[in-house]
Order: structure tokens, then C-alpha cells, then sequence
């Protein structure tokens, strides 16, 4: 798991694969240009996370806005969702988007489209004043 680095703003959230809660589980928002981030994009940390995706490998999915969080559904009908009433200003309730999600070692992150990266950057700004 992640240890306080800088660029990487942490996000209280609760995390569910397949409607079971990972305890422990991380999210930051990773900042473009820190820790060889290339674009901001969310960091979801958890090793029951590591199988979804293969390390090193993208795919599009679909991710959805739901009450109070996001969801992602994978190409298998695996469900990751994580609540954080903040991630609704990146996708409301009801909003959808297909973008690239990915694999790494400890988990997966999420790369959004355009129209929703400058939401995450705006939310990140505010969160990392506050760090």
C-alpha cells in the first residue's frame, strides 16, 4: 500500500468488490507530475484489487456515477464501488462514462475522459490545500 507521498492526496472512502467491503482499502487522487504520474487519475489500492486487471495492462470500462460515489463494472460483471459523497463532482448520480482503467501492482486506477479529469484536478486542488 501507498505510504504518505507527495502528489498523492487521500481520499476518505469505503470500497466494495462484488458487495463485500475491502477493509483497508485506499484511494487517492494522484496528481499529474508527482510520483511518475503522466495525468491526475484516482488510485484505488487494495491487493483483492491486483486480479481485476493484470498489472501493466488498460482497458476501457464503464464507470457510473452513483449515490454518494462511483461505480466501476469490468468486462467480467465484477463490481468495484466506492463511496465518497466527493466523487459526484467528478460523475454525478446517473452519469456515465467509458475511460481507461487499469492495473498495477497493489490495485487499479482510474484515467478519466477529459470532461471529467478537470473535475478530479479541481477536487484534488482543494484537497491538497487542505493537506
Amino acid at each position: 500500500m501507498t505510504e504518505s507521498i507527495k502528489g498523492k492526496v487521500p481520499l476518505d472512502a469505503q470500497v466494495y468488490l462484488n458487495e463485500a467491503e475491502l477493509d483497508n482499502a485506499q484511494v487517492y487522487v494522484h496528481l499529474k507530475g508527482y510520483a511518475r504520474a503522466t495525468v491526475t487519475h484516482l488510485d484505488i489500492e487494495h491487493p483483492e484489487l491486483a486480479w481485476l486487471i493484470p498489472p501493466k495492462t488498460r482497458t476501457f470500462i464503464w464507470i457510473i456515477g452513483i449515490e454518494n460515489g462511483i461505480l466501476i463494472r469490468t468486462e467480467e460483471d465484477d463490481t468495484v464501488k466506492i463511496l465518497q459523497p466527493l466523487l459526484n463532482n467528478v460523475l454525478q448520480p446517473g452519469g456515465k462514462t467509458k475511460t481507461c482503467v487499469g492495473g498495477k501492482s497493489d490495485g487499479i486506477f482510474i484515467g478519466f475522459r477529459r470532461r471529467e479529469l478537470s473535475k478530479l484536478e479541481q477536487l484534488a486542488e482543494t484537497l491538497f490545500s487542505e493537506h
